[in-house]
């Protein structure tokens, strides 16, 4: 990549967190790079190995070395997936920023729906898999099928309404409301997903939920009898941080520009409900 290249901010950052994905990595990076590369817009992937005990780190590293605008970033022990995705969106330099699940269970070619969004106006365009119509866009075992509904319910009922589906691992953000969403957002869990969806909606930010094609990829990190139990007790924190002021819950009102978008803040530009 020329010098004067690498001094310009991309268009697009893809973010990606990864603990132990060795089996599934290169396929990812793979078909992302081919999607990618070929388009005329300027890019970066941002690679979190979150304290990974196999060989992800040293898969992005070959990738690195064939294309600069790969970087790896590196937990040395396992903090979480919240915690991987903070770090990265936070280190991301994109005029937008893609958080995209490792396995690829999203096709990257779906990116196109959730850009067509911020190009309306939208400020952050989630992907979700349980939309009108999504039993034709959606791959996936009847098991997991109940345990999102069952999740989607506790999250509508204690945290968040209007979503049909926080956890899909495929969300776009302008860099501007990715900086506001990801310096508020506290937890290292799953539930991360939908702190930042509450972070969203109190904070007035714009969010459009787009139906997009997802395949059930075998090898998840989540422990469908343990990892149920922990995300209910972070919704539970996240409704008590609300509730308490420990979130920032509205934006300066000279963030907002005249369209609805907004502007691209500082970490002091958000303030606490009230404090205006």
């Amino acid at each position: 990549m020329p010098a004067s290249e690498a001094l310009t901010v991309p268009d697009l950052s893809v973010v990606i967190p990864a603990y132990n994905e060795s089996d599934r990595l290169h396929s990812t990076m793979t078909q992302l790079l081919g999607h990618l590369a070929p388009q005329e817009r300027s890019f970066e992937v941002v690679v979190v190995d979150d304290g990974s005990v196999d060989a992800t780190a040293s898969i992005v590293r070959d990738f690195s070395l064939l294309d600069s605008r790969i970087r790896l970033l590196r937990h040395e022990r396992n903090r979480g997936k919240g915690c991987a995705v903070r770090t990265g969106v936070l280190a991301a330099a994109g005029e937008r920023v893609l958080v995209a699940d490792a396995d690829g269970a999203t096709p990257i070619s779906q990116l196109a729906r959730l850009d067509a969004a911020l190009d309306a106006g939208y400020d952050v365009a989630i992907g979700s898999r349980a939309l009108a119509g999504a039993a034709d866009h959606v791959k996936t075992v009847w098991y997991r099928k109940a345990i999102g509904r069952v999740f989607s319910f506790l999250v509508k009922m204690l945290v968040v309404g209007g979503f049909a589906d926080t956890q899909c691992g495929f969300k776009l953000f302008r860099r501007s409301a990715a900086g506001v969403l990801f310096k508020a957002q506290r937890l290292d869990g799953y539930a991360f997903d939908v702190e930042v969806l509450y972070l969203a909606r109190r904070l007035g930010l714009k969010v459009d939920e787009i139906l997009l094609d997802w395949t059930n990829q075998p090898g998840s990190k989540v422990n469908l009898v343990i990892d149920p139990a922990r995300m209910f007790v972070d919704l539970l924190r996240i409704r008590c941080w609300g509730a308490s002021g420990r979130y920032p819950l509205t934006l300066p009102s000279q963030a907002v520009s005249t369209d609805g978008a907004v502007n691209d803040l500082g970490p002091d530009d958000i303030v606490a409900a009230g404090s205006e």
